[in-house]
């Protein structure tokens, strides 16, 4: 995904496979159309469907939170409609 290369070299760290995480979440919001509060998915199901672990999931829901992708309410999370509109410039 062009967009998240662009922006995982500002990030401090980047540990081998970062990217393919970051990937992974950001299809799995996407494909579960969670794009606002009514349609936010929980992060211990995200992480599950994802297969990475919780905590991983966590760490990169809060970079792409400061990034302005994702939105948090209590333990769920949800794309932008930034993240949207750059995820569908993706697929089109």
């Amino acid at each position: 995904m062009k967009f998240i290369n662009l922006e995982v070299k500002y990030l401090d760290f980047v540990e081998p496979g970062y990217e393919s995480k970051i990937r992974s979440i950001m299809q799995v919001l996407h494909s579960l159309a969670a794009i606002d509060r009514e349609r936010a998915v929980r992060i211990e199901d995200l992480a599950r469907i994802a297969g990475l672990r919780i905590e991983e999931v966590r760490s990169i829901i809060d970079k792409l939170r400061v990034l302005g992708y994702v939105n948090t309410i209590n333990d769920s999370v949800h794309l932008t409609t930034t993240a949207i509109i750059k995820l569908s410039s993706i697929y089109c």
